[in-house]
Protein backbone atom coordinates (compact mmCIF):
# COMPACT_ATOMS: atom_id res chain seq x y z
CA UNK A 1 0.00 0.00 0.00
CA UNK A 2 1.12 3.78 -0.83
CA UNK A 3 1.74 6.69 0.97
CA UNK A 4 -1.32 8.39 2.43
CA UNK A 5 -2.08 11.85 0.51
CA UNK A 6 -4.13 15.14 0.99
CA UNK A 7 -7.03 14.83 -0.95
CA UNK A 8 -6.83 18.08 -2.29
CA UNK A 9 -3.31 17.37 -3.56
CA UNK A 10 -5.01 14.45 -5.71
CA UNK A 11 -7.98 16.58 -6.90
CA UNK A 12 -5.13 19.35 -7.95
CA UNK A 13 -2.94 16.84 -9.97
CA UNK A 14 -5.78 15.33 -11.31
CA UNK A 15 -7.66 18.50 -12.91
CA UNK A 16 -4.53 19.85 -13.84
CA UNK A 17 -3.52 17.13 -15.73
CA UNK A 18 -7.48 17.49 -17.07
CA UNK A 19 -6.54 21.03 -18.04
CA UNK A 20 -3.16 20.32 -20.21
CA UNK A 21 -5.21 18.22 -22.15
CA UNK A 22 -7.84 19.74 -23.20
CA UNK A 23 -5.10 22.59 -23.94
CA UNK A 24 -2.99 20.24 -26.10
CA UNK A 25 -6.74 19.78 -27.82
CA UNK A 26 -5.67 20.68 -31.95
CA UNK A 27 -9.60 21.63 -32.00
CA UNK A 28 -8.30 25.08 -30.89
CA UNK A 29 -7.72 27.66 -33.65
CA UNK A 30 -4.24 28.47 -34.09
CA UNK A 31 -5.20 32.17 -34.64
CA UNK A 32 -7.45 32.61 -31.43
CA UNK A 33 -4.07 30.56 -29.46
CA UNK A 34 -1.74 33.04 -31.00
CA UNK A 35 -3.10 36.14 -28.91
CA UNK A 36 -2.14 33.88 -25.75
CA UNK A 37 1.45 33.32 -26.79
CA UNK A 38 2.69 36.56 -27.58
CA UNK A 39 3.28 39.48 -25.86
CA UNK A 40 0.76 41.67 -24.60
CA UNK A 41 2.07 44.84 -26.67
CA UNK A 42 1.97 42.40 -29.77
CA UNK A 43 -1.50 41.12 -29.78
CA UNK A 44 -2.88 44.04 -32.18
CA UNK A 45 0.09 44.14 -34.08
CA UNK A 46 0.19 40.19 -35.72
CA UNK A 47 -1.98 37.66 -36.77
CA UNK A 48 -1.58 34.67 -38.43
CA UNK A 49 -2.24 34.41 -41.98
CA UNK A 50 -2.05 30.31 -42.73
CA UNK A 51 -0.45 26.88 -41.86
CA UNK A 52 1.68 25.08 -44.71
CA UNK A 53 4.17 22.62 -44.88
CA UNK A 54 4.93 22.42 -41.11
CA UNK A 55 5.36 26.19 -40.82
CA UNK A 56 3.19 28.60 -39.49
CA UNK A 57 3.12 32.10 -41.18
CA UNK A 58 2.55 35.35 -39.28
CA UNK A 59 1.63 38.76 -40.82
CA UNK A 60 3.20 41.59 -39.02
CA UNK A 61 2.59 45.20 -39.14
CA UNK A 62 6.43 46.50 -38.72
CA UNK A 63 9.85 45.91 -39.22
CA UNK A 64 10.12 46.73 -34.97
CA UNK A 65 7.28 43.99 -34.27
CA UNK A 66 9.25 41.87 -36.41
CA UNK A 67 12.22 41.92 -34.54
CA UNK A 68 10.63 41.45 -31.33
CA UNK A 69 8.88 38.41 -32.74
CA UNK A 70 11.98 37.34 -33.82
CA UNK A 71 13.74 37.61 -30.44
CA UNK A 72 10.54 35.57 -29.06
CA UNK A 73 10.38 33.05 -31.52
CA UNK A 74 11.98 30.20 -29.47
CA UNK A 75 10.23 30.89 -26.42
CA UNK A 76 6.68 30.94 -28.79
CA UNK A 77 7.23 27.71 -30.46
CA UNK A 78 8.36 26.05 -26.86
CA UNK A 79 4.66 27.58 -26.19
CA UNK A 80 3.10 26.20 -29.08
CA UNK A 81 4.74 22.18 -28.34
CA UNK A 82 3.09 22.79 -24.97
CA UNK A 83 -0.19 23.16 -26.96
CA UNK A 84 0.46 20.00 -29.23
CA UNK A 85 1.18 21.90 -31.87
CA UNK A 86 4.65 21.01 -33.71
CA UNK A 87 5.68 23.46 -36.32
CA UNK A 88 9.03 23.21 -37.78
CA UNK A 89 9.37 27.43 -38.33
CA UNK A 90 7.62 30.00 -37.98
CA UNK A 91 7.80 32.58 -40.79
CA UNK A 92 6.92 36.63 -40.11
CA UNK A 93 5.69 38.56 -42.69
CA UNK A 94 5.25 42.15 -43.17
Amino acid sequence: MGQIERIDKILKNVLSGIEKLTEKNRNVDISVLWAKLIDENLRGKCYVLFEREGSLYVKVENSCCLSLLRIQKKQIMSKLKEYGYSYKDIKFLI
